[in-house]
């Protein structure tokens, strides 16, 4: 259930203390005894009158963060020249522009949203143009919902990168040079999400592409593997979190595919999952393996659902569910897949997946009791919930 009062507020009435910005959202919940989405939501609700927007475009923003956001691209913005002979390196931090947000609404349940298989990537051409594998209009359609919303958690169920270069299959010519393009794009796309959703718990588990970078450097450069920045406890350098810049976005990573698993309460676990039915449901197989835990996957990029009812102690049912958000990027041929071809000049050929675009609703309780999931198809640009139409916009 979602609290109805602040405990971080009645935290700093008892010791005196101030919950302010010079320490993380983490650092805060392990004093305060809290989660850290918990101290965000204090944050914002103290926030509520002060606005940057003239600044940032976004309200509800505080100006000590913005003040330390600056500074953090005062420091890195002018350093991109000093990694040009690095192939690949952090993303640099952005300031990102988007419109006012929603504040959180009362509920009696709390809602996860649920997106996968953004498939981030690009072909790049000699005359400098590229082709995108995400779906610009989609990966927007998902800020707005979440803006709208204001979720409690986000939950991105793993391929948010496609990363081709790092793949086993053969190489395309165009792939070259375009993961650094990748790493930023996405890293854009996740600062605007943490902007609409100031308060919001955000969770990548990892999928089998995201783990293509360990695996890249596991093969060919095993004895890089691990390296960190001198004299310092952070992520190795060449892992996706530290790429992304996930800890100055306050964005959690689940690791180690295909076991990675981010649980919304006891019956109800989120994978990016292993199975890829092409005949027939993938969700009913998950749902045949394990009838008694709901499971969230993406992977096969459908969009689905399936319900089971089976017995359960002293004759009463067990009625569970799989279910699959849908993906995030093209349907259309561009990702490369076994179905794909490109013709000779490098560009993809036009073909139709059996692909759906989509994203997941889930309203639950904490203790399991209750579990309300929703799929919502994305087609064209638009999509409808709870008869509320959304079109993209010209955000990213």
């Amino acid at each position: 259930m979602a609290e109805a009062v602040c405990l971080t507020c009645l935290w700093e009435d008892e010791t005196g203390k101030d919950v302010d910005r010079s320490r993380t959202s983490l650092e805060w919940a392990e004093e305060v005894g809290v989660s850290s989405s918990s101290i965000r939501r204090h944050w914002k609700h103290i926030d509520d009158e002060v606005s940057i927007g003239s600044q940032l475009g976004i309200s509800n923003i505080h100006p000590d963060e913005f003040a330390k956001f600056a500074n953090v691209v005062n420091q890195f913005g002018s350093t991109t020249t000093s990694y040009i002979w690095e192939p690949i390196h952090p993303a640099n931090p952005v300031i990102v522009e988007v419109p006012f947000t929603s504040p959180q609404p009362v509920r009696e349940l709390l809602l996860a949203i649920k997106g996968a298989d953004a498939q981030v990537g690009f072909r790049m051409f000699s005359d400098g143009s590229t082709e995108a594998f995400h779906d610009e209009a989609a990966m927007d359609l998902f800020l707005q919902v979440c803006a709208e919303y204001q979720p409690d958690k986000i939950q991105l169920l793993g391929d948010m990168l496609d990363l081709p270069s790092q793949g086993k299959y053969v190489k395309e010519a165009s792939f070259a040079q375009t993961t650094q393009l990748a790493i930023d794009y996405l890293h854009t796309w996740l600062a605007k999400l943490r902007a609409v959703c100031p308060t919001a718990q955000i969770v990548i588990v990892e999928g089998n592409h995201d783990k293509r970078m360990q695996n890249f450097v596991e093969l060919n450069t095993l004895s890089t593997f691990g390296l960190k920045r001198a004299n310092t406890d952070e992520l190795p350098v060449m892992s996706i979190p530290y790429l992304l810049r996930l800890d100055e976005l306050e964005i959690d990573y689940v690791d180690a595919y295909p076991t990675a698993t981010d649980w919304d309460n006891a019956t109800t676990r989120n994978i990016h999952g292993t199975r890829a039915n092409s005949v027939g449901s993938t969700t009913s197989q998950y749902i045949k393996e394990l009838p008694h835990i709901n499971t969230w996957a993406g992977h096969t990029h459908r969009a689905e659902i399936t319900f089971k009812s089976v017995l359960g102690g002293y004759g009463e049912p067990i009625e569970s569910y799989s279910a699959n958000p849908g993906c995030l990027c093209k349907t259309d041929g561009t990702v490369p897949s076994v179905k794909g071809a490109i013709h000779s000049d490098g560009r993809s050929a036009r073909t139709v997946e059996d692909w759906q675009q989509g994203l997941g609703f889930l309203y639950y309780s904490e203790d399991g009791t209750d579990s309300w999931p929703f799929v919502y198809r994305i087609k064209n640009g638009r999509t409808i919930i709870d008869g509320q139409e959304f079109t993209a916009r010209n955000l990213l």
